[in-house]
């Protein structure tokens, strides 16, 4: 299956790149523009580390930083990025050989690096964001199914406590941006057959997808 022509153009770009940057694991990675498997477009990008751990790049598009799974950048050089990038938690120095500094004397208390910390709480703090984002979504899905949409019987209802409970989402292999919220919603209600007042559980659990602008939207829910 042939590629679109901007993603074969993004590959002769990236891999001009890789060949004039650093050997791996020296440098970051910078590329002019990353055109993603999720019809995103990046530009003046950063690529600061890559997680074998959890398949994501660290990485800085228009000053803005973000965690994006690998497998949105689109095949062959998906992996050869995955190769040429930094690892989370290694000290990255600068492309060139500068000239050697004059000895100083050694000091008992120098300071350390602290540039592998500052992208491992980088990476830590965006994907907190993203999570919290997915869970909001979640909740305000199932908060509008069982005020609106629930049933207990044949009698009509009227929902009047409601409380949701939900887990952290979970990633989704094999659908990069995809995650999956399980919860329960504990319920109060008037039955207005009986004229009386009813409690319940039920159990859900909602599918939720980041879009290519960022937005996170619904795509499947399931009462359990």
């Amino acid at each position: 299956m042939r590629r679109p022509a901007r993603w074969r153009l993004a590959a002769a770009l990236f891999f001009l790149v890789i060949e004039l940057s650093a050997p791996a694991g020296e440098a970051p990675l910078k590329l002019a523009r990353l055109d993603l498997v999720d019809g995103r477009t990046l530009t003046n990008v950063v690529i600061k580390s890559y997680d074998p751990a959890s398949g994501r790049l660290l990485l800085v598009a228009d000053g803005t930083a973000m965690l994006i799974p690998a497998g949105l950048v689109p095949p062959p050089f998906g992996e050869r990025l995955k190769l040429s990038a930094p690892r989370a938690g290694a000290t990255m120095s600068v492309v060139g050989t500068p000239p050697a500094p004059e000895p100083k004397p050694a000091s008992p208390t120098a300071a350390p690096d602290t540039t592998a910390a500052a992208d491992l709480a980088a990476a830590a703090a965006i994907e907190q964001q993203v999570l919290a984002s997915h869970r909001q979504v979640a909740e305000e899905r199932a908060r509008r199914y069982f005020e609106f949409e629930y049933q207990a019987g044949a009698s009509a209802i009227t929902v009047t406590k409601l409380d949701i409970q939900t887990k952290p989402p979970e990633p989704i292999d094999g659908w990069p941006g995809r995650y999956r919220t399980r919860g329960k919603a504990l319920l109060e209600y008037y039955v207005s057959q009986g004229r009386s007042f009813a409690r319940g559980a039920s159990r859900f659990e909602v599918i939720t997808e980041q879009r290519a602008d960022q937005s996170v939207t619904v795509v499947d829910f399931a009462p359990r």
